[in-house]
């Protein structure tokens, strides 16, 4: 049997010598994992496309007959009674047709995203947001969050708060506000946060994801129970205009008159706007 000497009975050279094998070694594993890690991205990316890739092929079959609805005011009608706007999507979900309502003026779809159920969708999320981080939102949530001109006696709720980007939450409650934080697509969800119960805030507020409705009827109706009878809500959004259209993940873009047909069919008024640049937020009030 070798004998195994301590690390007091070794020689300068026995050590360095040691010392360089555990580098070798170090050096060797942290070049495997890379070597993994590109593979699962690979992979990732490879099954994303293939199965995007398949469904366009379905929807390009079954799209001219299909009969569209408007997800803001419901006007129906065939493809061709639309007007069609073509993007392809930056996360590999392939063809992005989207379509123009003539009577609200919302552009909706990509069709077969907004098909989808909601399981797998928030795994979707959970895929891009696993790898992909959003730039930090911190100014334009606060700035959102101000245009509701809240009181420090009302409770309010940030819509969209996870993902780790931004400071809003910390920041507002050092001053003093009663905000809660809510995110829908969460990785994993967050027991400390209380659960949403109607009637319970006076003000809610989010930034950059009004654009992330597949229904936005239904969620401003979910809206419309979480806050109280004059309660206000501020949703900012460059994509008020036709603009960030690259991804899947954006489902409608509320131009024209869409945000007060938008409003008037959920029980809301529009009482304030403001544009900025790519800062545009809109100001909806419960009636």
């Amino acid at each position: 049997m070798p004998s195994v000497v301590p690390w007091f009975g070794r020689s300068a050279r026995e050590t360095a010598r040691a010392e360089d094998a555990v580098a070798q070694e170090t050096r060797a594993l942290a070049a495997r994992l890379e070597k993994l890690e590109a593979q699962v991205v690979m992979t990732e990316r490879y099954f994303t496309e293939a199965f995007w890739t398949a469904l366009d092929a379905a929807y390009e079959a079954i799209l001219p007959e299909r009969v569209l609805a408007c997800i803001v005011c419901g006007r129906q009608g065939r493809r061709d009674a639309f007007e069609v706007r073509v993007d392809h999507c930056l996360f590999g979900g392939g063809r992005l047709e989207r379509y123009v309502c003539p009577d609200c003026d919302c552009v909706f779809g990509p069709q077969k995203y907004l098909d989808l159920g909601e399981a797998f969708v928030g795994r979707d999320y959970q895929v891009l947001y696993s790898r992909y981080s959003e730039a930090d939102s911190t100014a334009r949530e606060l700035r959102a969050f101000r245009s509701l001109e809240p009181e420090k006696s009302g409770r309010y709720l940030d819509w969209g708060a996870g993902g780790g980007w931004n400071r809003t939450l910390e920041t507002l409650r050092a001053e003093g506000w009663d905000v809660a934080g809510h995110e829908p697509h969460a990785l994993e969800p967050d027991p400390s946060r209380p659960p949403l119960t109607g009637g319970a805030f006076d003000g809610l507020f989010s930034n950059n994801v009004i654009e992330h409705f597949r229904d936005p009827i239904t969620q401003f109706q979910q809206f419309h129970w979480l806050l109280k009878p004059g309660g206000k809500m501020a949703h900012a959004s460059p994509c008020y205009d036709y603009c960030f259209a690259y991804t899947r993940f954006h489902t409608v873009f509320l131009l024209g008159r869409s945000p007060f047909v938008l409003a008037e069919r959920t029980g809301f008024a529009v009482v304030a706007d403001e544009r900025d640049g790519q800062y545009i937020n809109y100001v909806f009030q419960r009636l």
